[in-house]
């Protein structure tokens, strides 16, 4: 099965990284979704992946057809 993703953050663990790799193997992996703040980050992603972006990662909970979620914003904003 191939799972629906999304991704929180678009800086180099969100794009670099994860986004990189996720985006290649697209017999396993389809990035459904990008949450990013910034305005010029959100239109790259849109354009690479050729995928629904978000500003506010609560636009997703209205999504029914995602997997998973990869969190790959900056450390110091995620939950203790």
């Amino acid at each position: 099965k191939q799972l629906n993703l999304a991704i929180i953050g678009q800086g180099r663990s969100g794009r670099d990284i994860h986004g990189a790799y996720l985006h290649t193997d697209t017999e396993r992996f389809r990035v459904a979704a990008i949450v990013e703040v910034s305005p010029e980050r959100r239109d790259r992603a849109k354009e690479e992946f050729g995928c629904d972006v978000y500003e506010d990662y609560r636009d997703l909970f209205s999504r029914s057809d995602i997997d998973l979620v990869i969190n790959a914003t900056p450390s110091h904003l995620h939950f203790e």
